[in-house]
């Protein structure tokens, strides 16, 4: 499993974060699959019928940088803010290549419908993601060797920063 954390500037900025998905397990899995759930806290408004949700994130994952994106599964409310995405990693785009032990998931969003009257948020949106590597196969092949094994493993730590709390300023104006 991995975690990350982050915060979008606004509607366009994107967040490129570095997955370790090691071309060695790549390659002996029999299945390789990828799982994604992201979530945000999207500021709401009741008044927008079928949605209520202010913003939409979207998620794409990349063999590499400049490769196109791998379609993941698709499914849920148009913006219930929660995505859970599965990915063949065998399955890669037309022309698509994997290039080296490192995948790129790209999140962003965008503002889908107004904020309520009288109020104004941030354009500053919170957003995480929770990563599980696995083989669907047979006899499947665990990931986690070959991810100790990579030299960023030294990079990736658990609970190395102390938990902030983000605080978001919510704008009440008067009408009229």
């Amino acid at each position: 499993m991995l975690i990350w954390q982050g915060v979008l500037d606004g509607p366009g900025d994107v967040a490129r974060v570095a997955l370790p998905i090691p071309r060695d397990w790549h390659s002996k899995a029999h299945r390789p699959w990828l799982r994604v759930v992201a979530y945000w806290d999207s500021p709401v408004n009741a008044a927008v019928a079928s949605l209520w949700a202010t913003r939409k994130v979207s998620v794409h994952l990349k063999a590499s940088p400049d490769g196109p994106s791998l379609q993941g599964s698709r499914a849920g409310h148009p913006s219930y803010p929660v995505i859970d995405r599965s990915y063949d990693l065998r399955k890669l785009p037309k022309n698509a290549s994997v290039e080296g032990d490192i995948w790129l998931l790209e999140l962003s969003y965008d503002q889908i419908a107004d904020y309520h009257t009288g109020m104004v948020f941030t354009p500053q949106q919170r957003v995480a993601f929770c990563a599980e590597l696995f083989d669907r196969g047979h006899d499947p092949v665990s990931p986690q060797v070959a991810i100790q094994s990579l030299p960023s493993a030294v990079t990736m730590s658990r609970l190395s920063v102390p938990p902030q709390s983000i605080k978001t300023a919510v704008v009440v104006k008067a009408l009229g």
